[in-house]
């Protein structure tokens, strides 16, 4: 049985399945997707992409790890937050009882596993 379970939204609208019925995620999923969720909602995401390399970057990558780690069931000290092409960044966590979770955050966002 799972802890946590949540409806899968993905590009801002809801998935569904095959008879569309919701698709639910669970677990891990659900909190990387609530992860990129509060990024979203903060702003944070749309500051990160758009900024090109000045010290803005530095400063929203130190308040999305610290908005991450205040969600109880990641592990404090496991964010990383990292640019793999302009545009796209990836968010790396731990939680605490299901492992590693990351998630994409693009000019499109998408969320990760």
């Amino acid at each position: 049985m799972s802890l946590y379970r949540d409806l899968h939204i993905a590009n801002g609208d809801l998935v569904l399945d095959a008879g569309n019925n919701p698709a639910y995620l669970t677990d891990r999923a659900v909190i990387a997707q609530d992860v990129v969720h509060a990024i979203l909602e903060t702003g944070l995401a749309h500051l990160l992409i758009a900024d090109r390399g000045t010290g803005v970057t530095a400063d929203t990558q130190t308040r999305i790890k610290l908005l991450v780690e205040d969600d109880t069931r990641v592990m404090p000290g496991t964010v990383r937050v990292e640019q793999v092409q302009n545009g796209t960044w990836w968010v790396f966590a731990d939680t605490i009882d299901f492992g590693p979770i990351s998630s994409q955050l693009t000019a499109a966002p998408t969320t990760g596993s």
